[in-house]
């Protein structure tokens, strides 16, 4: 479901789960990053999530939020695929010239 939402095909949600999926859904955007992707949603966000919203939580519902969590980072963590770039590299040679333009001499005057 998490792979096909970020395939950008259409999804359908099984009713049993809709409720949970709505759910990891409002985590999933309050979620912190690190620079290096997104955080994992620990159990102390859940929690306070849970009391903001005077939800209790089944165990299987704890179950799928944090399963869903882990596909979602998962995928935010693959590699392209082989023989493409994410970004372009620029073409331009880096030369002295260049260096000095980027990272400029900063001696104390």
């Amino acid at each position: 479901m998490i792979a096909d939402q970020a395939a950008g095909k259409a999804i359908k949600i099984p009713a049993a789960g809709e409720q949970v999926w709505y759910w990891f859904r409002e985590l999933d955007c309050q979620r912190t990053g690190n620079g290096y992707g997104p955080n994992a949603l620990g159990f102390r966000e859940i929690k306070a999530w849970c009391d903001l919203r005077e939800i209790s939580l089944l165990p299987w519902q704890l179950d799928a939020i944090v399963a869903l969590d882990l596909k979602r980072r998962s995928i935010a963590a693959e590699k392209p695929e082989a023989g493409k770039e994410a970004e372009e590299v620029s073409k331009r040679p880096l030369t002295s010239r260049l260096f000095d333009a980027l990272f400029p001499n900063r001696t104390a005057k």
